[in-house]
């Protein structure tokens, strides 16, 4: 026979897998320090790839004014500069990757706490229709 609330709670589980759980049970593979230091890992190197990408854009925006003065320009205060914008860059997205990552994580674990809770109902649920 069919119990109805055992029916409703499955179909609760199953969904929660099939949506947002996939990802909550990869993140859970992680500790917190972990998988925020991945994300951050992760988020510098995508930055590192931007600013060298947004740097030969500006290079080749600006290709006729730098060939005309070549010879005149500071390469050590452009070099400082661009150091400078990176340095910021790569500290901005890193602080934002962070919040980031800490409130995904921090969210897939109180989505994992109601799933291991609604498991544990239904597991005692199991329980006592064995008894009976």
């Amino acid at each position: 026979m069919l119990n109805e609330n055992k029916v409703k709670m499955m179909t609760k589980m199953a969904i929660y897998e099939k949506n947002e759980g996939r990802k909550m049970i990869k993140n859970a593979r992680y500790f917190k320090g972990d998988y925020i230091a991945f994300g951050i890992l992760k988020t510098l190197i995508a930055t590192t790839f931007a600013y060298i990408i947004m740097m030969v854009l500006y290079a080749l925006c600006n290709a006729e004014a730098l060939v005309e003065d070549f010879n005149t320009l500071d390469y050590g205060a452009i070099g400082q500069k661009a150091a400078v914008y990176y340095v910021i860059m790569v500290v901005i997205f890193g602080v934002v990757s962070g919040i980031v990552y800490n409130y995904q994580y921090e969210k897939s674990r109180a989505g994992l706490k109601r799933y291991f809770s609604r498991l544990n109902k239904l597991e005692r649920f199991y329980k006592s229709q064995r008894k009976k």
